[in-house]
């Protein structure tokens, strides 16, 4: 509900109305934005120009395996991160006064 009054700054201004050369346009129109809807013709026209080509054959493989080695990638970066950066650790006072790090206890010893 919110999204289109959230994004008015940005695209309000390419409603305005111009005139040029005679025509009234939008500025939109007259920067070259198009706004074409997924079940018109309009829409399969651009698909066969190949502006909006979509995945067929072996590509479609070939992407759905390179993006899954990436999220797993990804975990696997994030996971070390959050291991290092988060772990919790604490500096206790030995048996002989000697003060240790310790990663395996609490707070309260």
């Amino acid at each position: 509900l919110l999204f289109y009054p959230g994004n008015w700054a940005i695209f309000g201004p390419t409603h305005l109305p111009i005139v040029v050369e005679g025509t009234l346009l939008s500025m939109a129109d007259y920067m070259g934005h198009l706004y074409v809807r997924t079940g018109t013709p309009e829409y399969v026209r651009h698909i066969e120009q190949g502006s909006l080509r979509t995945f067929g054959g072996h590509t479609t493989v070939i992407a759905a395996f390179f993006s899954a080695f990436v999220s797993m990638l990804m975990f696997t970066v994030w996971w070390y991160l959050g291991k290092v950066y988060c772990t919790a650790f604490f500096y206790v006072k030995g048996k002989r006064g000697r003060i240790v790090h310790r990663n395996n206890v609490t707070a309260f010893g």
